[in-house]
């Protein structure tokens, strides 16, 4: 389905009812990358999903991409939904969607769940540095291969040694998803894939979190113990995955987001 909310059509897809459970995916993905996990959480909860925008099918105008213009999408989406209050996941960029929201919305988040996300302390300028020369590098290699080369470096790097090979069919799902953004799309949302420098201030998380990573997902997995540290009560849970743990192990994952989210009360 579509909306007209923020200046653009968002589309969405609500499932499921009972309290309500927000879904917010990566960067290059769309809501289809929930495949495992809205017919498992929408026995419980109105499941939210939608493409984020410059994703899938919700419309990109000529605004700058940013997490704040992703956070006021947000905002903007609920609001025209008549969601007051949500469980928010996010995943990866998704992640960084839920955490600046639950930072600036505190009264809508009930539960704030992390998923194989960064932005927890910052980053140094030779961080910053060498995200850019690798950014750059992904910039060329899909100017000059389209976006078979994002998902083959993706293929890699998101799922734990010999899992691709073992699973051919998640994979084949997986590069179907990444492979319906164009060149030119991606490459807009690649520019603003910088993730903030400054530390945020994760004291003011105050609801229940919940952190996840994966134990072959080396960086985000020392960004996730910062948050699990930093977040005053929240749990925290490794996978035996790399990146796409919902896609991975989406048994285990689910049956984690299910328990956590069970012992949330709110009226």
């Amino acid at each position: 389905m579509k909306i007209k909310t923020n200046g653009i059509f968002v589309n969405y897809e609500l499932v499921g009812n009972g309290k309500c459970l927000t879904l917010i995916h990566g960067m290059g993905s769309n809501l289809n990358s929930w495949r495992y996990q809205v017919p498992a959480f929408s026995q419980h909860y109105k499941v939210l999903t939608y493409d984020v925008r410059g994703h899938g099918q919700t419309e990109a105008n000529d605004e700058e991409l940013t997490i704040e213009l992703w956070v006021a999408d947000l905002y903007a989406l609920l609001k025209d939904l008549n969601i007051s209050e949500t469980f928010l996941l996010g995943h990866s960029m998704g992640g960084s969607i839920a955490l600046q929201f639950t930072l600036k919305h505190a009264n809508i988040v009930k539960a704030l769940i992390l998923s194989s996300s960064v932005g927890a302390r910052g980053r140094t300028e030779k961080e910053i540095h060498e995200g850019a020369i690798a950014r750059q590098a992904e910039i060329e290699a899909i100017k000059k291969d389209g976006m078979k080369a994002l998902v083959r470096n993706r293929l890699m790097h998101n799922f734990s040694p010999g899992f691709v090979e073992k699973n051919p069919e998640i994979a084949e799902w997986y590069k179907s998803i990444q492979m319906q953004n164009t060149p030119e799309r991606y490459l807009r949302l690649i520019k603003h894939s910088e993730h903030p420098s400054a530390k945020p201030d994760l004291s003011k998380i105050s609801c229940p979190t919940l952190v996840m990573a994966g134990e072959y997902d080396f960086g985000v997995l020392a960004e996730a113990t910062v948050f699990q540290k930093d977040i005053t009560g929240s749990q925290f849970k490794v996978f035996p995955t790399a990146h796409a743990t919902y896609a991975e192990v989406p048994q285990d994952y689910n049956e984690t987001v299910l328990k956590f989210l069970a012992g949330v009360s709110y009226r």
